[in-house]
């Protein structure tokens, strides 16, 4: 393969990157309902580097295992909670799509190359689901700008004598 050959083609991956990285980053347009899942990610900015860098290894195998192991799957807001806080992670840590891509999201895929790992989703999911949500995260879906049922919920009822 000459040089440019290998430019071009990491190139169109970095586009392609930024491109995706964009479009599931950009906040939902006005709350209108539907538009997009939102759900809240947790603050990562507490985090060293290391568990920063540790954290967004686990979160790029568990993203390989659900996408790719039948009967393994989580749902749409973990699915958001944890490719959401991959995002903030790789902002945080100055990581641009290129790095993420080779030195966690490619490497990641290692982990289908033992079909037993697939049973790690049905353990590690829910724990890594309960950590997101302990920095602050969730995985009910809130639309920004409109009153959320839980906030409906706890204000107090005016109509009742």
């Amino acid at each position: 393969m000459k040089s440019w050959d290998i430019f071009m083609a990491a190139a169109l991956v970095a586009g392609i990157s930024l491109w995706a990285h964009d479009v599931t980053a950009q906040p939902a347009p006005d709350g209108v309902p539907g538009d997009r899942l939102v759900v809240p990610l947790p603050d990562v900015s507490s985090l060293t580097d290391d568990q920063a860098r540790s954290l967004t290894r686990d979160l790029a195998e568990l993203n390989v295992l659900t996408e790719n192991c039948t009967g393994h799957d989580i749902s749409d807001p973990e699915w958001q909670l944890m490719n959401g806080t991959t995002d903030k992670l790789i902002e945080r840590l100055g990581i641009d799509a290129l790095d993420y891509d080779r030195e966690y999201f490619r490497p990641a895929f290692s982990v289908l190359e033992d079909q037993a790992n697939c049973d790690r989703v049905d353990t590690e999911a829910p724990e890594m689901i309960a950590y997101l949500t302990g920095l602050g995260g969730g995985t009910t879906p809130v639309t920004p700008g409109l009153p959320q049922p839980e906030a409906e919920a706890a204000k107090p009822d005016t109509d009742q004598p």
